[in-house]
């Protein structure tokens, strides 16, 4: 299918959505040239309008399907239904039901967690937190998050920008192999623990799923 309105368009920066604010995307006109900031909502040619913007990416109905395109992308992608519902989902578990905190316990029913990882959900999940890898005295010793996304599961969960993970399941993630290994592990797993450091504190969280 020729996808004409939105394949007009690069995306160049994105801020995202807060709890009171719209998302931003700003993006250039490959035509003319024109580069223009816009938000949830706006309509940026007829029939083409901005459904959501997430970390890098930007949700676009049109023809009544919903097209995704990050930054660096050239050509938009169509959305799956179970990417859709994951991504809507996954958008803001705060008012989602079948996710519960408790202490440093972080409880998630089955039909929510695989709600969240079927299609492109777990990739949308990951894309709401900045990581970066964190080195101390020459070595890495694990990965700080950034940028956390309101209503994310990296909030939900009680992470703060700053937090520095350095184990999943009691194993170092203190090489990015072994970050990945752990994190696609989750996908089928009933339960995982996760130690992290706030400042100089060591903190611990688990997740249960039942």
């Amino acid at each position: 299918m020729a996808f004409a309105n939105p394949a007009d368009f690069t995306v160049l920066g994105v801020i995202t959505s807060s709890k009171d604010k719209k998302g931003v995307a700003l993006m250039k006109n490959k035509k003319d040239g024109k580069v223009s900031a816009y938000k949830e909502g706006d309509e940026v040619v007829k029939g083409t309008k901005i459904k959501s913007i997430l970390r890098k990416t930007v949700t676009f109905s049109f023809e009544r399907k919903l097209y995704e395109l990050s930054v660096g992308e050239d050509s938009p992608k169509e959305v799956k239904d179970n990417g859709a519902a994951a991504r809507s989902v996954a958008s803001n578990l705060s008012k989602a039901e079948g996710i519960e905190k408790t202490g440093d316990t972080l409880k998630v029913s089955r039909a929510l967690k695989d709600s969240l990882a079927s299609g492109e959900g777990l990739n949308k999940i990951l894309m709401q937190a900045a990581t970066i890898p964190y080195v101390e005295n020459g070595k890495l010793i694990g990965f700080r998050i950034l940028e956390i996304d309101p209503g994310s599961i990296f909030d939900v969960a009680g992470f703060q920008n700053g937090d520095i993970i350095t184990h999943i399941n009691d194993q170092p993630i203190n090489d990015a192999g072994l970050a990945i290994r752990a994190l696609g592990s989750l996908k089928a797993a009933s339960s995982a623990s996760f130690s992290y450091l706030r400042g100089s504190t060591p903190m611990n969280l688990k997740i249960d799923i039942h």
